[in-house]
């Protein structure tokens, strides 16, 4: 029963990235607005890197091959996309508590990332 709650907590994971790996893939100019739209430089390069880390943590934390490496690099990933556009504390009132929710939830899921990265890593897995 446990490989399959694994299994299944993987997919979880796994399947947002998936998904918004795809989506700006295949709306090319929208993910690099998105982009541009934190300030950050280089939009273009910035896109690209995003959707490859979307895809290559995703397929591997939901494929099962090499899922510590693509667990890790999707809680890296997340952990920087939250400080680059969820800066709670730039804000005050609703925009404040929406921004903060979004982070703690990020938080979540960088904690999900850890925890199967551990139980995943060669030689841990029960």
């Amino acid at each position: 029963m446990m490989v399959y709650g694994i299994i299944a907590a993987r997919l979880c994971l796994a399947i947002v990235f998936l998904y918004s790996g795809a989506d700006k893939l295949l709306n090319w100019q929208s993910g690099v607005d998105e982009v541009r739209g934190f300030g950050l430089p280089w939009p273009r390069l910035c896109a690209a890197l995003t959707i490859a880390t979307q895809l290559t943590g995703g397929l591997l934390v939901a494929s099962g091959y090499a899922v510590a490496v693509g667990a890790f690099l999707l809680a890296a990933f997340t952990a920087a996309a939250t400080i680059l556009a969820h800066r709670f504390w730039l804000y005050r009132g609703e925009r404040f508590r929406q921004e903060l929710t979004t982070a703690l939830e990020h938080l979540a899921i960088i904690g999900g990332f850890l925890l199967i990265a551990i139980v995943e890593f060669p030689g841990t897995a029960p």
